[in-house]
C-alpha cells in the first residue's frame, strides 16, 4: 500500500469529495482520483461510491479512515518536524479531563501552560466518562484511578490521600452521643458501592458500622452536602484543602482506601509528539513534589 496513495484518500474523505480536497490542496482532481483508485486497487475494495455530483465513503471506506486518519497526522507531525530541524512544541493539543479536575485545576494551568509553549493550541474537553483517545482524536486524558489498559501509557503525577470529613459540630455530636452499635450516618458517590464498615482514625483505627444517608453522582456535590452536617463522607485532601483550613470541615483520619491518583496517559501505539511530552513534564512540575 502506497503512503501517498492513503494520504490522497484521507484529503479527499475528510474534505467530503474530489473538488473541495483539490481546491484545498491546489492539486488537479484527476491525479487525486486515480491516486484513490490507485489506492482501491491495491486493497481490492471500493473506498468511495461515486454518484453524480458526490462520492460517499463506502463502510470499507470509512473504516480505513478512521484507522489511518490519527496515525497519518502524527506522521505529517513528525516529517514537518523534521524539516524544519526543531522539536519545538508546536500546533493543537486535544486535552480531556474529568469535569472536577478541570473545574479546579485546568483554567489556571492552560494558562500556565500557554505562556510557556504559545505556538501549542490547547482544546481542553471536560468529561467523566472515559473517551477513546484514538477514535475521538484526543491527544491526551487525565483519569482518576485509571484501570489498567495495554493501549494507554503515560504516568501518575498526583497521589492524593482519601480522608473521612464531617463538619466539626457533626462530629462533635456523634462522638458525643454514640451509643453502642450506633450507625455512622454517610454521603456516598452513587456510582460507587458503598462499604457497610468503614476504617476510620488517625492514631487508633476504629470500625464504625455506616448508614446511607445519601448518594450523589459527583464529589464536590458531597462537599456541599457535607456542610450541611447531615453526615461523614470520604473526599481526596485536594478537593477539601480549603475547608480544612477554615474549620468548615474536620478530619476524622485517613480513610484507609487507595489514594486516590491522578495519570496523564496517551495512545502508546501513537507517536509521541513535543507538545504531548511537553505537556506531560508541565504536569509533573505544576504539583507540589509530596503529593506525588
Amino acid at each position: 500500500m502506497n503512503l501517498e496513495d492513503l494520504s490522497d484518500f484521507v484529503l479527499v474523505a475528510t474534505h467530503g469529495g474530489y473538488a473541495q480536497a483539490s481546491r484545498v490542496s491546489s492539486r488537479p482532481k484527476a491525479t487525486l482520483s486515480r491516486k484513490v483508485m490507485s489506492l482501491e486497487s491495491a486493497l481490492g475494495v471500493r473506498l468511495f461510491e461515486r454518484g453524480a455530483r458526490a462520492v460517499h465513503l463506502t463502510e470499507e471506506g470509512a473504516l480505513l479512515l478512521e484507522r489511518a486518519v490519527n496515525p497519518l497526522h502524527e506522521l505529517n507531525e513528525a516529517a514537518q518536524q523534521l524539516r524544519d530541524g526543531s522539536s519545538k512544541p508546536q500546533g493543537r493539543l486535544r486535552i480531556n479531563v474529568p469535569t472536577l479536575f478541570g473545574q479546579m485545576f485546568m483554567g489556571r494551568l492552560a494558562a500556565q501552560f500557554t505562556t510557556a509553549y504559545p505556538e501549542v493550541q490547547l482544546a481542553i474537553t471536560m468529561e467523566d466518562r472515559a473517551v477513546d483517545l484514538v477514535t475521538e482524536g484526543y491527544d491526551l486524558v487525565i483519569r482518576i484511578n485509571p484501570e489498567t489498559n495495554s493501549e494507554l501509557v503515560g504516568r501518575c503525577f498526583v497521589q492524593d490521600e482519601v480522608l473521612v470529613v464531617s463538619t466539626p459540630q457533626f462530629k462533635k455530636k456523634f462522638l458525643n452521643v454514640k451509643k453502642h452499635n450506633q450507625r455512622l450516618p454517610v454521603v456516598v458517590r452513587s456510582s460507587l458501592i458503598a462499604k457497610s464498615v468503614w476504617q476510620v482514625g488517625d492514631k487508633q483505627q476504629q470500625d464504625l458500622e455506616a448508614q446511607v444517608v445519601l448518594e450523589l453522582p459527583t464529589l464536590t456535590m458531597i462537599r456541599d452536602a457535607l456542610l450541611t452536617g447531615i453526615g461523614a463522607a470520604k473526599l481526596p485532601s485536594l478537593l477539601i484543602a480549603k475547608d480544612l483550613e477554615a474549620g468548615r470541615l474536620v478530619s476524622w483520619g485517613p480513610s484507609f482506601d487507595k489514594p486516590s491518583e491522578l495519570w496523564v496517559l496517551h495512545a502508546s501505539r501513537r507517536f509521541s509528539s513535543a507538545k504531548v511530552n511537553a505537556f506531560i513534564r508541565f504536569l509533573e512540575t505544576a504539583f507540589p513534589q509530596d503529593w506525588i
